[in-house]
């Protein structure tokens, strides 16, 4: 899976694709009104899809909702998985 693909287009609050040539270095989204600068909407898509490809669904950027960690696969040696985002 390649992480950067859509990254900047795609809306980091609510996913609608918006558009823009390199030149335009702050996202607008239509949709849901969130304003970003460019590189930072990115930065949230980047880590959201890292997280979730590790199994934790843990939206960085959620508006009213209050997300929890949710581990998404069982296993055995569960405890002996050790995450870090630092």
């Amino acid at each position: 899976m390649n992480f950067l693909y859509g990254t900047s287009v795609n809306c980091s609050n609510c996913g609608t694709k918006v558009p823009k040539t390199l030149s335009i270095r702050t996202h607008e989204c239509p949709k849901c009104g969130c304003v970003l600068d460019r590189d930072e909407n990115a930065a949230i898509n980047i880590l959201n899809r890292a997280l979730s490809e590790v199994g934790l669904i843990l939206p960085a950027r959620g508006g009213d909702k209050v997300a929890q960690p949710v581990k998404r696969e069982t296993s055995s040696n569960w405890d002996a998985v050790q995450l870090s985002l630092f």
